[in-house]
């Protein structure tokens, strides 16, 4: 069976099974802006704002808007802009803007700042709320405003983050006290059934002033793993308004992924690299690597070349350098270097006809020629299924 059909039926039995890893931010192109007036002055603030906005969740960072090419660039933000409209926001008129991705993209590999691919880790929130009297867990749908700031927040830094629901399962599976003191037996039990691949775990005390302060630790691994991880987790506290405070925790925490995850791609491009994975037992497994391996930032194709076994050859075409590609892949908790690769037989192809020469006779002969895929040893992976 050839190459193309095999792939063919292993998609056929493994479409519907694919497992979920990270989540898609889909908006990460899209910002709306509030207009301060009605002038084309007010205008075109607010688009100058949107690109900026865009531009911090593309790349990741905040300070990508210190850029001497991104200040430029900002100016002229109506060369990025592919589509545009008006719309009302709590009784105030808004712009609403989409950029071209292909655009932006360029822009900051031009300017050699960093980009962070739409696959993103999914945050867990479990969030318990003092007022001295009592404690209170914030689910999904609260009214509490810490909630409503914590995800604007998030959204405008791309960061995907999921609450508790809050339903029966939730209810009696955690309760305030064991948030409030840091259990994280029956956290991580809780937290199993919403496949998230960080927790943030965030105490609120009310002030008498009106402002809350905000103790808050960031679990960069998934829930099942943080009671075995001898990992520490990232802590902070923060004192203000509900917006100060649940902005700077959510900054932090985005800074601490973006650094993790986000790649320069502004350089020389590896071109072309053969990468073998082993350990590939399953279809799901075989399509899993795949659709990491194309969602890489520093990748612009990957295409499988051999199956043998249980070991898979990729040719990858790069966009940024191996060094960068290195990096991206060794924060993916699904793969992992290793030198204990798979020989993989050279597949005969055509038979070239061959002149050989003697001093006695020359005899024509037929050696098959061979198609060698070259795997150099920092290239060989482990996938963990």
């Amino acid at each position: 069976m050839s190459l193309t059909m095999l792939r063919f039926a292993l998609l056929f039995l493994a479409v519907l099974v694919l497992p979920v890893q990270a989540a898609t931010v889909n908006d990460l192109y899209q910002t709306q802006v509030t207009l301060i007036g009605n002038d084309q002055q007010a205008d075109q603030a607010a688009r100058e704002q949107g690109l900026a906005n865009v531009l911090v969740k593309i790349s990741g960072n905040t300070d990508v808007l210190d850029n001497v090419a991104i200040k430029t660039a900002i100016t002229n933000s109506g060369h990025y802009i592919s589509q545009f409209g008006y719309s009302q926001v709590n009784g105030q008129r808004a712009i609403d803007l989409s950029f071209d991705k292909h655009q932006i993209k360029q822009l900051l590999i031009k300017s050699k700042a960093s980009i962070w691919k739409d696959q993103r880790p999914n945050i867990l929130v479990w969030m318990v709320d003092s007022d001295g009297q009592q404690r209170n867990i914030l689910w999904d749908q609260s009214t509490n405003g810490l909630v409503s700031d914590t995800k604007q927040a998030a959204d405008s830094r791309g960061l995907p983050l999921t609450f508790p629901v809050g339903d029966m399962t939730d209810a009696t599976a955690v309760n305030a006290s064991d948030l409030w003191g840091d259990f994280i037996d029956p956290i991580a039990s809780a937290s199993a059934h919403y496949n998230a691949d960080g927790l943030l775990l965030v105490k609120a005390q009310q002030q008498p002033d009106g402002n809350v302060s905000l103790n808050w630790q960031f679990y960069p691994q998934q829930p099942s793993k943080i009671a075995t991880t001898e990992t520490q987790p990232i802590s902070g506290t923060t004192l203000g308004t509900l917006a100060q405070t649940s902005t700077k925790m959510i900054n932090q925490v985005t800074d601490y992924l973006a650094k993790k995850y986000a790649v320069v791609l502004g350089g020389a491009a590896g071109g072309n690299i053969n990468i073998e994975v082993d350990n590939i037992h399953s279809t799901e497994n075989f399509f899993a690597l795949e659709k990491m391996l194309n969602g890489l930032t520093t990748v612009h194709s990957a295409n499988a070349m051999r199956i043998k076994g249980n070991s898979v050859i990729f040719q990858l075409n790069l966009q940024g350098s191996e060094q960068a590609f290195h990096q991206e892949i060794s924060h993916d908790d699904q793969i992992r270097q290793t030198q204990s690769g798979v020989a993989f037989a050279a597949d005969p192809a055509v038979s070239t006809p061959v002149t050989a020469t003697s001093t006695a006779a020359t005899t024509p002969s037929s050696v098959p020629a061979v198609s060698v895929l070259t795997v150099t040893p920092q290239n060989i992976y482990y996938w963990n299924s």
